[in-house]
């Protein structure tokens, strides 16, 4: 037993578990009899007190009576009972074999509970009362416990006894048992040999004497024997293997001890080092390779101090061939390095191609610098001839002009800005691919800069013969600081690409803010790679609308730009192509269309610079929605429409082509509280309720019609819509329920129309005999529009519809009926004469206005310039200018040019004759036109030497060069601005304007 440690503290611990448990068990019979003999003593006490509580006179009689029965026989006590008198009487009873009551003793205890007629005190021997009886009588009572009685010959006190002894013995019978199992399992383990497992042999156990644990574990040490005879015969085969590979290896090998000397080399290393492995010479690395640089020699001389892998590049000592070292150190169980292992590989030849490519590579750097200057020089020679052509073009008077002559003058000033428009995208994407677009962070005013690009369009969709919408909701910011001329591009681009690809239909653009949840959701999608679908925008787009109250109390950070036009549509396939450089969607779009495909993948760029994407929603042959975000850096916001009282009490009937304009009308009436029924279809069911809804407030709302013509049209040709909206906007009760509910009824009611053959009405005839003010809005000039239908309107407004435009025509037409709803309200008389005046000076300004607008759009550029040359010929002293010039075509136009706007020229081709002719009549010159590229002396040469005279006269630069990069250096030598070739005679005038007349 003594070598089996385990089993005898098993034993031990065992037995003591035993007495521990026998101790716990008598301890508790100690303390149960203990308790058992104090419960007694309480008992009798109790006794006594519920016999001396009824009597109200206890007498010596009645104590010597109580106290003859039973339960007071087997207990020692001591009674006192005192009377009021003094008279005392002693009761002492003691059990055999144990000491008398020597003394006589009046217990003095406290009370701790509320009861004052009895109290006593238990002690570890006897219990202490006292009794308050009737009549002032007192009872003193010390009972003495009984002696605890144990009776051996019990089974309660020797069977636990005998139980553990019993246990004892079988537990250390069990020990001698497993002793010898495991006596019989260690002879069995010292018998085991790697030499003697090459099979596996079961373990000699006795399987009826030995339990199923020893048996498993013999089991499993004759597998583990067996494993470990396999594994080192596979470890000696590994081993065998490992050093013919590393011996016969095509790679020089070698290891290199902690303090940096060789331990070991393959015989590839002997070879080609021509060095014969000794285990009595030391080597180093170093005096076989050396570093390529200083650094890499370092690395050598310091291998002891490398803790990660290298891959350097060495030279041989002897051959000079360049080798790829690969050093790797391998470390210990508890980090340390132990050494390292080093493989060379020749890469003699990969050097020398490396070397090749660098060469190479510069040349090509070279030629990629020498091709840049190449662009700017060529954007010059191009700007300057398109400068020639597009002047030229300018200066000729189309209505002089026959209509094929008009043709083809209008064919070559589009070939023409076509060209122009190719020649700034390809200087733009050299720009974004050499990281040189810079932007201009600046306050943005969104809603001119929109319109502004959106008349810009008006030509192109007129010409396309589709309709131009634009609306801006009064809830944007009017400024944001973004860079202007990219906005201005990317939302021309994309209204531009939308043009081309719509045969008919119309080509949509609005402006409006979104919240920061929805954006974020969008974001998300883009982060995903979810499909943006038609659906899911315009679900969105109708919660929007559905929700325009909630909507303005959201924080709103970011703008969204929507073009949506009704073309041809792009499928899922192509969606992923367009915004890639020279890339369009499909071959047959390139041919049918023309293009370069470089509008939206320029834009695209732009949009990434400004901080906001681009996305796309279209299905083929159903058209295309772009959506462009940008972020809103330090809005400004500023009312866009002015708001008018009058304009509470106008009731604006539309009647429109497409129901995306009616939609928006729908919403900005909705924004300025103005009282708005629009209509996409328009029958005799929505005649019937629209005189319905009239009827009903005929002294409240002043009534106004607008007409869309185009609607007129396609209702005369018997073409119309399925689509209505009547929603009565001013009262904010309407919910989208009620919405959906009126557009039901109109359907039903064009239904039961239908039924009826009465669906079309006689437009023309209705209009006429419609007694109400009436507006025409239409797509094509005023000039276009037969005079017999021109007759029956008040007004006249040109889409892309002008809600400013339209807010003055609506207040100049309602001006009667609001003067005659304001003479009957008599209860706001005061606050009426108010309305009247600041109305009638309003009215005068917005006649003034709507004349001016209608006859914009019959004025002919001919007319344009016909008034410039009337305000040069009524100037008696026209300002002259100094045309700096060295191209003769451009002299010619820039003079012409001039001459239109009402100022006089005189040219000098080049810096030189600048500076002599400043020099000979410096006073008659009010600005200088500079070219910069000229001979002789260019202008950056010019406007230095100018300036260094002292002369501070206002210089502008005119060049073909664009690039931001030529700005700078026009304003570093002192010009005062920076115009670029072709010219654009609005921004010449106004720029000549700005200084000459400051």
């Amino acid at each position: 037993m003594q070598q089996f440690q385990s089993l005898k503290r098993i034993l031990i611990f065992y037995s003591l578990t035993l007495l521990i448990m026998l101790v716990l068990y008598y301890a508790m019979m100690f303390v149960i009899l203990r308790s058992n003999t104090e419960q007694h003593s309480q008992t009798v006490f109790e006794t006594l007190g519920h016999e001396f509580s009824e009597p109200s006179v206890i007498t010596d009689h009645d104590i010597e009576k109580l106290l003859a029965r039973p339960i007071f026989q087997n207990i020692s006590y001591q009674l006192i009972l005192m009377l009021p008198s003094g008279q005392t009487y002693i009761y002492r009873h003691t059990r055999p074999n144990e000491r008398k009551f020597t003394t006589v003793s009046f217990p003095n205890i406290k009370s701790q509970t509320a009861d004052t007629t009895s109290t006593y005190k238990l002690t570890s021997s006897n219990l202490m009362g006292m009794f308050n009886l009737k009549n002032g009588q007192r009872l003193y009572i010390v009972l003495r416990h009984q002696p605890l009685q144990v009776n051996l010959i019990s089974y309660q006190y020797w069977l636990p006894l005998m139980t553990a002894i019993m246990l004892f013995i079988t537990a250390l019978l069990y020990m001698l048992k497993r002793r010898d199992n495991w006596e019989q399992l260690l002879l069995y383990a010292d018998n085991l040999t790697t030499s003697t497992q090459e099979t596996y042999t079961p373990p000699p156990f006795d399987e009826a004497k030995s339990t199923i644990e020893f048996l498993r574990l013999g089991h499993t040490l004759s597998r583990i024997s067996y494993q470990l005879h396999h594994k080192h015969r596979r470890i000696k085969t590994l081993s065998h293997r490992l050093e013919r590979l590393v011996d016969h290896a095509p790679l020089p090998m070698l290891m290199i001890m902690r303090q940096g000397h060789i331990s070991f080399f393959n015989q590839r290393f002997e070879q080609l080092f021509t060095t014969v492995f000794q285990r009595d010479v030391t080597y180093m690395l170093t005096d076989f390779v050396t570093g390529s640089d200083k650094a890499t020699q370092q690395h050598l001389q310091k291998i002891d101090s490398q803790r990660v892998a290298r891959t350097l590049l060495v030279y041989g000592l002897e051959d000079k061939q360049a080798y790829q070292l690969h050093l790797s150190p391998w470390f210990g169980d508890h980090g340390q390095i132990h050494g390292f292992t080093v493989m060379l590989n020749n890469v003699n030849e990969l050097v020398a191609q490396n070397a090749n490519l660098k060469q190479q590579q510069q040349q090509q750097h070279q030629q990629i610098l020498e091709l840049k200057q190449l662009k700017v020089v060529i954007g010059h020679e191009l700007r300057t001839p398109l400068n020639a052509i597009i002047g030229t073009l300018d200066l000729i008077e189309p209505r002089a002009l026959s209509a094929k002559q008009q043709e083809i003058l209008s064919t070559l000033m589009q070939s023409s800005h076509s060209m122009l428009a190719m020649l700034n995208d390809m200087l733009d994407m050299a720009k974004i691919e050499a990281g040189k677009l810079q932007l201009v962070q600046e306050p943005v005013d969104i809603f001119k800069l929109s319109q502004h690009v959106t008349d810009l369009m008006v030509g192109n969709a007129r010409h396309q013969g589709i309709e131009l919408l634009y609306f801006f909701m009064p809830t944007c910011p009017r400024y944001i600081n973004t860079d202007t001329n990219r906005l201005r591009q990317i939302i021309q681009n994309l209204l531009d690409n939308a043009v081309k690809f719509t045969p008919s239909g119309y080509v949509a653009l609005t402006v409006e803010p979104i919240s920061d949840e929805r954006i974020q959701l969008i974001i998300n999608d883009r982060l995903k790679g979810a499909s943006f679908s038609r659906a899911a925008t315009d679900s969105a787009s109708s919660a929007d609308n559905q929700s325009l109250e909630n909507a303005t109390n959201t924080q709103q950070t970011w703008l969204h730009f929507r073009i949506q036009d009704t073309g041809i549509g792009i499928s899922a396939t192509e969606q992923s192509q367009i915004f890639a450089y020279f890339n369009q969607a499909n071959a047959q779009i390139s041919e049918q269309f023309g293009g370069t495909g470089l509008g939206l993948a320029i834009s695209s760029s732009f949009v990434q610079l400004l901080g906001g994407f681009i996305q796309l929603t279209s299905e083929k042959g159903s058209g295309s929605c772009f959506h462009l975000y940008l972020p809103m850096h330090k809005p400004t916001y500023q009312p866009i429409y002015h708001f008018h009282d009058g304009l509470k009490q106008v009731h604006l009937i539309a009647i429109v082509n497409h129901s995306i304009s009616a939609t928006y009308l729908q919403r900005l009436c909705q924004q300025l509280s103005i009282r708005a029924t629009i209509y996409s279809t328009f029958d005799n069911a929505a005649v019937q309720s629209l005189t319905e809804q009239l009827a009903q407030h005929p002294q409240t709302y002043a009534p106004v019609l607008l007409i869309d013509y185009e609607y007129y049209l396609a209702n005369t040709e018997g073409k119309t819509t399925n689509t209505v909206i009547n929603e009565e906007v001013a009262l904010p009760s309407v919910t989208s329920i009620q919405r959906d509910q009126t557009a039901t009824d109109a359907d039903a009611d064009a239904d039961k129309a239908t039924e009826n053959d009465v669906l079309h009405i006689d437009f023309y005839d209705w209009i006429q005999s419609t007694r109400l003010p009436k507006i025409l809005l239409s797509m094509k000039p005023e000039r276009s529009i037969p005079s017999a239908l021109l007759d029956h309107f008040d007004g006249f407004l040109s889409k892309p519809l002008d809600i400013t435009r339209l807010l003055s025509e609506l207040m100049r037409l309602t001006q009667p009926t609001l003067e005659t709803l304001a003479i009957d309200d008599t209860a706001n008389s005061s606050n009426d004469k108010d309305v009247d005046n600041k109305s009638s000076v309003n009215r005068g300004i917005d006649s003034q206005h709507t004349k001016v607008n209608q006859h914009a759009d019959n004025e002919l550029p001919a007319e344009k310039e016909t008034t410039a040359n009337d305000i040069a010929n009524n100037n008696a002293n026209k300002p002259l200018i100094l045309v700096v010039e060295d191209n003769l075509t451009n002299q010619k136009i820039t003079c012409k040019l001039l001459s239109r706007l009402g100022y006089d020229s005189v040219v000098a081709e080049n810096g030189l004759q600048a500076l002599e002719k400043l020099k000979q009549q410096r006073q008659a010159f009010a600005l200088i036109l500079m070219d910069c590229r000229m001979p002789v002396m260019d202008g950056l040469q010019a406007t230095q030497a100018i300036r260094t005279q002292g002369d501070n006269i206002t210089i502008i630069a005119l060049t073909a060069n664009n690039s931001d990069d030529d700005r700078e250096a026009c304003l570093a030598v002192g010009m005062d601005e920076f115009l670029t070739k072709p010219i654009n005679k609005e921004q010449l005038q106004a720029v000549l304007q700005r200084f000459i007349n400051r």
